[in-house]
């Protein structure tokens, strides 16, 4: 289906997330440092969905083994994430002191375009 929604009535746009209802998100990916044993990884992804993710009314989907990797949207239906909340993520991923190699992509719509 075209994402073209010029034509598209508000019932549509909503349903299809376009226009004022498009949600965006954005990719995190890191590299666990060396030494991290499973306890201390699990303890690190809970406190990034307490601290980082749920404290801020995000929401994510992903996980990590030896890798941190997943995409990170609002909390809410048609909520939106912003600059600040990639920066936001950003800053707590940074001050963990355990994780290399940080990357947060731009952000982008978490619905269409990812073929």
């Amino acid at each position: 289906m075209s994402r073209s929604h010029h034509r598209a009535n508000r019932r549509q746009r909503k349903k299809m997330h376009l226009g004022e209802f498009q949600e965006l998100g954005f990719m995190v990916d890191a590299k666990l440092a060396d030494g991290q044993d499973a306890a201390q990884r699990d303890s690190l992804l809970y406190r990034f969905l307490l601290e980082a993710v749920e404290a801020n009314g995000l929401a994510f989907g992903g996980g990590m083994n030896s890798d941190f990797s997943g995409f990170v949207v609002s909390g809410k239906a048609y909520g939106k994430v912003e600059e600040s909340h990639r920066e936001l993520v950003r800053n707590w991923l940074e001050s963990q002191g355990v994780l290399q190699q940080i990357q947060i992509g731009e952000l982008r719509d978490a619905w269409y375009g990812w073929g």
